[in-house]
């Protein structure tokens, strides 16, 4: 009976520290914050040509920061997530764990991160901190009153690229990072269009704006084929005025935006492609991260 019990309070613990890390993780909202982190991995390569032990540093530190301020957001959030089905298994809005803990949490993620980024330089801890105050007090209320929020949004997706390229040069951004700003606000629109569309209703019964409260969701497609079509176009720029080192590069962006076209023309000319929301949101995905390694790769191999 004794190593029963035993074995059952081994199980229950090995349960409760399965749930613990998956909260944490949740938290911490993984896959924002490595898109965000792999944002400046593509700024660092871009402005010094090579993978080094401060870009590894770097990458930890906004890693920390946007995990922190992706705690911060679940307790801002926590009432507006225990009202939709999508998130109201989260840890705060489940009740599983208490704002005190989140709390702790988001202190060590951002303090952590914040030492390690001003230890590289300053001006990227400066970045970080600001990037989490707008994403949670600006972006975040603007969600409750606007559908243009989203445009809002687009500069905690950008900030990140230039926290790149100041941790590796020590200056200011140039010309062509702000070109390649330019294009990352272009897709972003698309994509939190394409998002908040597939999560409308529950975005409405929550109090948030949606754009599907002002438009069908044919409409919103069809918006955000426009403004696929604005991305392509800004990425083919980039080669076209230099910016990137080898010719094989721009045939790649080439190709790239030629098969985001093609995915937009079949879904204007379909019957259902008005009412698609999957096939634009995984293509605009898939276009990012084909540019951006494809900026990462030219640049290493220079």
């Amino acid at each position: 009976m004794k190593n029963n019990q035993n074995f059952k309070n081994k199980g229950s613990w090995s349960i409760f520290f399965y749930q613990y890390i998956k909260d944490i993780s949740s938290l911490a909202k993984l896959i924002i914050s490595a898109s965000i982190t792999f944002t400046t991995l593509t700024g660092y390569v871009i402005a010094k040509g090579i993978i080094d032990s401060t870009l590894f540093l770097t990458l930890i530190g906004v890693f920390l920061m946007a995990a922190g301020a992706s705690t911060v957001n679940h307790i801002i959030e926590r009432r507006t997530d225990s009202l939709m089905p999508r998130t109201n298994d989260r840890p705060l809005s489940s009740g599983r764990m208490t704002v005190l803990h989140a709390s702790i949490w988001a202190s060590i993620f951002l303090l952590s991160g914040t030492l390690i980024l001003f230890f590289i330089n300053p001006v990227c801890a400066a970045l970080g901190l600001f990037n989490a105050v707008w994403y949670n007090l600006v972006y975040t209320p603007l969600k409750k009153i606007s559908v243009w929020a989203v445009f809002a949004g687009t500069i905690t997706g950008i900030i990140p690229l230039f926290m790149g390229t100041i941790a590796a040069t020590n200056h200011s951004p140039i010309h062509s990072d702000y070109f390649i700003a330019f294009y990352m606000f272009l897709w972003q629109i698309p994509h939190f269009f394409l998002l908040i569309s597939k999560y409308g209703k529950e975005y409405e019964q929550a109090g948030l704006a949606s754009v599907t409260q002002k438009l069908a969701v044919g409409k919103i497609v069809l918006i955000s084929y426009i403004w696929m079509i604005a991305s392509c176009i800004a990425s083919l720029l980039i080669p076209l005025f230099g910016i990137t080192h080898h010719k094989i590069s721009g045939v790649i962006i080439l190709i790239i935006s030629l098969l985001v076209l093609m995915v937009v023309g079949k879904g204007i000319l379909g019957k259902k492609g008005y009412q698609d929301l999957k096939t634009p949101f995984i293509t605009t995905n898939l276009m990012q991260a084909g540019f951006m390694l494809t900026l990462i790769l030219d640049s290493l191999t220079v």
